[in-house]
C-alpha cells in the first residue's frame, strides 16, 4: 500500500499515541521479518543517514554486503520508538512504519533489517515523553 506523505505522518503519529504501533509490527513480523531476516545480514554496516530528536541519535544503517537497511536509535529511553519506511518512488510515498521497535530497558535498540532492492529508506524515531517524531533523510 502507498499513502502520501501528509497522510503516512498523520496515521504513524495516530498509531504511536494510540499505540497501535506494536499491532502493527506484531503483524508485520508474522508476515514480512522472517523472510526479510533471513535474507539479510548486517555484515559491512555502514550509516549513511542520521538524525536526533530531543537528543536521541537515529541512524539508519545498511549492509553493503546484503543490500539491506534497518533503523537503530541510541541516547533513547524505555519507551521511545524506532521504525523504517520503504518508498519506491524517491520518498513522494511510502510503506510503514516497518519493523516498529521500542525500547525495552537501557538505551537503544534497532529495527529488524528489510531488503531495499528497487526502494529508498529511512528510520525515524519517536520520543515518548515528548511525543516528537523525527526521521532520517532517504537513502
Amino acid at each position: 500500500m502507498k499513502i502520501s506523505k501528509r497522510t503516512g505522518v498523520m496515521l504513524s503519529t495516530a498509531a504511536l499515541v494510540l499505540g497501535l504501533g506494536s499491532a502493527a509490527t506484531t503483524a508485520q513480523a508474522a508476515t514480512g521479518s522472517a523472510s526479510a531476516a533471513m535474507a539479510c545480514s548486517t555484515a559491512n554496516a555502514t550509516t549513511p543517514r542520521t538524525a536526533s530528536v530531543d537528543g536521541i541519535r537515529i541512524e539508519l544503517r545498511y549492509s553493503t554486503s546484503s543490500r539491506c537497511a534497518w533503523g537503530r536509535i541510541t541516547g533513547a529511553d524505555p519507551g521511545d520508538k524506532v521504525w523504517v519506511d520503504r518508498s519506491g518512488d524517491g520518498g513522494g510515498s511510502w510503506t510503514g512504519p516497518l519493523g516498529m521497535t521500542t525500547v525495552q530497558y537501557g538505551s537503544d535498540t534497532h529495527t529488524p533489517a528489510y531488503n531495499d532492492a528497487g526502494y529508498v529508506m529511512r528510520a525515524c524515531a519517536w520520543n515518548d515523553s515528548t511525543g516528537n517524531i523525527r526521521c532520517t533523510g532517504w537513502y
